[in-house]
């Protein structure tokens, strides 16, 4: 055997060092190619055979949170500009909300694809409710303001006056996102003060062309009757704490799509251009016939 005890002893060693050496390569190695292996199964060579359907995606979204509607119904419809100069167009309109109806009647609009405006009063707007309101800008309603506690608004100290609009205006846009632009005064009273207020708030005031007087009169069918009196650019002026009203809203609506109408907000019937901050609103006229 030859070289000195000393190179013998290094010999072991060294042949030792240059294994593991070889050893950690090919470990890093095989980590290296099970890693690119893993990667690469992990991205499809191809197209998924069943795309994802964004739609049945958005409503199984939207059926995930309360108080929202189960099944295939309406959710988040996109922007659409409406010309009803052209086409037949009415307004229905739902006062003293959020309340114990308010899904129920939601639920139905959705089933028929119908867009309305509710306005609502502020002092209703628990946290409980606050599904309702999200529920409706989702859906596609508009919001509008019914002051905070349904008074008289001509009564009111300027400072009560312009309270009584802009707390409600923040907790809509606090819950929702969205400020109201369009205000309904409670019993339909005004002034010259009020229209001021309203102006310097940004709220075009929105009065009606019919007036069911469903909050008195509790017979469904006849709150139907004086519904389905409406013409082409009509504000119809409904209460959605009435149960008897909520109920009659399937009859108005399959009335209404008969006729060939299409249910539109305020805003769409008016197009946001065209209503003015303070100025009174009752119907569109010049719709046709």
């Amino acid at each position: 055997m030859g070289g000195t005890s000393a190179s013998r002893r290094a010999t072991p060693l060294l042949v030792m060092t240059l294994v593991g050496a070889l050893v950690g390569t090919a470990g890093c190695a095989g980590i290296g190619m099970f890693r690119q292996a893993r990667e690469s199964a992990a991205v499809p060579e191809r197209p998924l055979s069943r795309p994802i359907d964004a739609d049945l995606l958005r409503h199984r979204l939207v059926a995930q949170q309360p108080e929202w509607p189960t099944g295939r119904l309406p959710a988040g419809p996109g922007f659409r500009t409406v010309d009803c100069s052209r086409i037949k167009c009415v307004a229905l309109t739902f006062d003293d909300g959020p309340g114990k109806y308010t899904a129920r009647l939601l639920d139905i609009l959705a089933a028929h694809n119908a867009r309305a405006t509710f306005f609502v009063i502020g002092r209703n707007i628990t946290r409980e409710a606050r599904p309702h309101l999200v529920r409706m800008v989702a859906e596609g309603h508009e919001i509008g303001n019914h002051t905070w506690s349904h008074p008289d608004l001509t009564r009111l100290s300027p400072a009560k006056l312009a309270e009584e609009m802009a707390k409600t205006n923040r907790l809509v846009k606090a819950y929702t996102g969205t400020e109201p632009h369009t205000l309904r005064p409670p019993y339909g009273t005004t002034n010259a003060r009020v229209a001021k207020e309203a102006k310097r708030q940004g709220l075009a005031q929105i009065l009606w062309t019919i007036d069911t007087n469903d909050w008195q009169e509790r017979k469904t069918d006849v709150v139907v009757k004086r519904v389905t009196a409406a013409k082409p650019g009509a504000i119809v002026l409904l209460h959605e704490t009435a149960a008897t009203t909520v109920a009659g809203v399937p009859k108005m609506l399959e009335y209404f799509n008969r006729q060939g109408y299409t249910y539109v907000t305020i805003s769409e019937l008016f197009g946001e251009q065209y209503l003015q901050p303070g100025e009174k609103y009752r119907e569109h006229a010049g719709m046709i016939q």
